[in-house]
């Protein structure tokens, strides 16, 4: 039996008919992210196309769709595979013509450490990811560059996580490629976004969730405690492409700030809520005054957090980006969100030091996440003295930003 929800497109402003006349391609389409994307596609009035692997899978989501009132295809697609998407394409345009979206959320996710894994697994990953994402682009933009108009959304993630590294090369490949994309086809009408729409609960997650959780010691309730729901991250994806695309094109944007822009400016603290139910009580014992201490220990990583930003005003302008990139990439997450970041975290700790399960609850939502770009930040200032040592040779200044950066690195520690 098909079993679906309803996607509530009508909270974030969309009129039904928004997408009508659209041609919508979608890969990995099957389950998860892309299954919601192509229903959300077709419930505001594109045509779409579920290029899928996976048969069955496939065949489902075109199934739940009609049921659902639009229209959808399914075609058998490895995107790996330069003769698949050729046909991919040719038959997408022989049932609805010309295509206006392409989403590239196609990708595989194994959990493996670089010792561990062998050669045939990197390359399947790489394939899967990066070179599918290179091969439906090829395929579908003449038609865009022609007609002067289309859509490019294509699916990343900012965080670097231990155990995925074939997984986040192939990302951060696809980010640094869409950023080329960009410049090369904006001038002709096309929008190329990088979308990371952040830790999505979805069926390849759950797999990787047993072994990736056991890795980083935390427990499988921890890590899942965080994801943001497959049908939130649908909503982002299609207000970026009807109302967010002219804006974010060259861009990364992740979902919660397109939710936010999409009038949901809850939504993360929403997914937080929807775990209350099975937070416990916080019992005010030794462990609410160590709560009480990190809330103090916040107190100060604010202030570097603060004081790094500005700092990053203070550069020379044709430095200034090169440093701010160098935060981005090491840490996760760009200067300027780090000081929302660290203050969510504060009222998170304050809350709990008062007894709050709400606050609990947040907190473990955000943790596995937050967890990661902490440990980004400190490596950050671990190596902040050396790149400081490229743009200068003046031995006290690299001795005073070594100092600086070891404390800022034990505070976030």
């Amino acid at each position: 039996m098909i079993r679906s929800k309803t996607l509530p497109i009508e909270r974030i402003g969309l009129a039904r008919d928004a997408l009508a006349g659209q041609v919508a391609v979608v890969t990995g389409a099957g389950q998860g992210i892309g299954r919601e994307v192509v229903r959300a596609l077709a419930r505001l009035g594109a045509q779409v196309v579920i290029a899928e692997l996976n048969e069955a899978s496939g065949q489902e989501t075109e199934a739940i769709i009609r049921q659902e009132g639009g229209q959808a295809l399914f075609i058998r697609t490895d995107v790996s595979s330069e003769a698949d998407v050729v046909a991919l394409a040719e038959r997408t345009h022989a049932a609805y013509g010309p295509v206006d979206i392409l989403v590239n959320n196609a990708a595989v996710e194994p959990v493996a450490s670089v010792l561990e894994m062998d050669v045939a697994l990197w390359d399947r990953v790489i394939g899967v990811n990066l070179r599918g994402t290179f091969l439906t682009c090829k395929a579908f933009l003449p038609g865009m560059v022609e007609r002067k108009c289309g859509i490019v959304v294509n699916m990343t993630s900012a965080d670097a996580i231990p155990f995925m590294s074939a997984y986040i090369a192939s990302k951060s490949g696809i980010a640094g490629f869409s950023e080329s994309l960009a410049a090369e086809v904006g001038p002709q009408g096309v929008r190329v976004i990088a979308f990371t729409p952040g830790l999505v609960d979805t069926p390849g997650l759950r797999v990787a969730a047993d072994d990736l959780t056991a890795r980083l010691g935390m427990s499988r309730r921890e890590f899942l405690g965080a994801v943001m729901p497959a049908r939130r991250a649908a909503l982002a994806t299609v207000y970026l492409v009807a109302v967010l695309a002219d804006e974010y094109h060259g861009e990364q944007v992740d979902g919660y700030s397109v939710l936010e822009r999409a009038g949901l400016a809850n939504a993360r603290e929403a997914d937080a809520q929807a775990a209350v139910a099975s937070v416990a009580p916080v019992v005010v014992t030794a462990r609410a005054v160590t709560v009480q201490e990190a809330a103090a220990l916040c107190g100060r990583v604010q202030r570097v957090v603060s004081d790094t930003v500005a700092e990053f005003e203070r550069f020379p302008v044709f430095v200034r980006p090169l440093v701010q990139r160098g935060l981005k990439v090491k840490s996760g997450q760009r200067a300027q969100d780090w000081p929302r970041t660290v203050a969510e975290l504060a009222v998170q700790l304050r809350g709990m030091a008062a007894g709050d399960a709400t606050a609990e609850a947040a907190f473990r939502a955000a943790y596995p996440r937050l967890r990661l770009l902490l440990e980004g930040l400190a490596r950050y200032y671990r190596e902040s003295p050396a790149e400081a040592a490229r743009f200068t040779r003046d031995a006290a200044f690299i001795a005073e930003a070594t100092r600086i950066a070891n404390e800022r690195e034990v505070a976030v520690r």
